[in-house]
């Protein structure tokens, strides 16, 4: 995926999204605990405060992946993103920290579980320290408009505003956190 479309949606009821989309006839994944290092290259745009680029190593589950993101702004449709799954979560992270400029990084626990339902994915995100989140990512900003709607969330995305700007949302700087563990 080149282009990723994606919005988040803060204050909600996670037991009410979970209810409404099972009730829709979504396809549920079981909770998972994720693990991720972030590699920033440039991750603080003051002109832009949502935009920068970084490289994610995440594992979820069993699944280890290798992503370069460019937010380029808050926009459903402001994110360039390449992935690719790799092998060994430990040893990836060791890699990326012996390139020069990489010394910088953040280590960062979350839970997720994933719905499925008309070309949207909708991930009900847990991390330390915030109340939880939904994210909605599909192919095309009208199919995440369309998952709003399903929800009767519409008018109530974030926009593409990423895990920086919500920590400071609730007056928290991520980057005072080189660990964020539960």
């Amino acid at each position: 995926m080149a282009t990723e479309f994606e919005t988040q949606i803060l204050n909600i009821d996670p037991e009410k999204i979970k209810t409404k989309l099972r009730t829709l006839g979504a396809k549920e994944d079981p909770e998972v605990f994720q693990k991720r290092y972030i590699f920033d290259i440039d991750c603080l745009n003051e002109k832009i405060p949502s935009a920068g680029k970084w490289i994610r190593l995440r594992q979820a589950g069993n699944r280890v992946d290798l992503t370069y993101k460019n937010r380029r702004g808050p926009g459903i449709n402001e994110t360039e993103e390449f992935e690719v799954t790799v092998s060994d979560f430990s040893q990836t992270a060791e890699i990326l920290s012996k390139i020069p400029g990489f010394t910088d990084y953040y280590y960062q626990e979350n839970k997720r579980t994933k719905f499925y339902l008309n070309d949207c994915e909708f991930c009900l995100d847990v991390w330390p320290l915030i109340p939880p989140y939904l994210e909605i990512e599909s192919s095309s900003e009208d199919k995440v408009q369309e998952g709003l709607k399903l929800l009767g969330l519409e008018g109530k995305d974030a926009g593409h505003i990423g895990t920086i700007s919500i920590y400071k949302k609730y007056g928290l700087d991520l980057h005072d956190h080189k660990e964020l563990k539960f």
